[in-house]
Parts: structure tokens; sequence; C-alpha cells
């Protein structure tokens, strides 16, 4: 690679490969920068659909609870006025 009569030309090329090295580097950064804030969006996202989900159903348990007290109520009421069908 580094030939002692040709220094200039290797100047050139080592010159050129640490820009292109450098470039890389400063797109691979943007790039991880976009990725890390893309990850934060959908982290974001997903907690909030999980949330969500959880309140529905602490919502539905209690809708459940209400209409099974609700149904053993009128089932009582039944069976007292009509003790036959107990």
């Amino acid at each position: 690679m580094f030939e002692p009569d040709n220094i200039e030309e290797f100047g050139k090329t080592l010159s050129k490969a640490i820009e292109e090295l450098e470039k890389e580097n400063k797109r691979l950064h943007e790039e991880k920068a976009n990725l890390m804030e893309i990850e934060a969006v959908l982290k974001a996202k997903v907690n909030e659909e999980v949330s969500m989900r959880k309140q529905e159903n602490e919502e539905l348990r209690l809708e459940v609870e209400n209409l099974k007290k609700r149904c053993e109520e009128l089932t009582q009421c039944l069976n007292r006025q009509n003790p036959e069908i107990a």
C-alpha cells in the first residue's frame, strides 16, 4: 500500500479514505438517531395501546360483575315470588 517513491499519491488516497469513512460515520450516526427516535415513538404507541386495552378490560370486568349481581338479584326476586321455580 505504501510505496516510498509515491508519498504524495499515498497521502491523497489516505485523505480520501478518511473522508469517506467520516462521511459514512456521519450517515450512520444520523441513521442511528432517526431509528432511536422512531423506536421511542413506537414504544410510546405500544404503551398507549396496552394501557388502553387494560382500561377496556377493566371496564368490561366491572360491567360483567354488575350484570352478574343484577342477574343474581333478579333470580332471587323470582325465587321469592315463585318458590316452585327454584
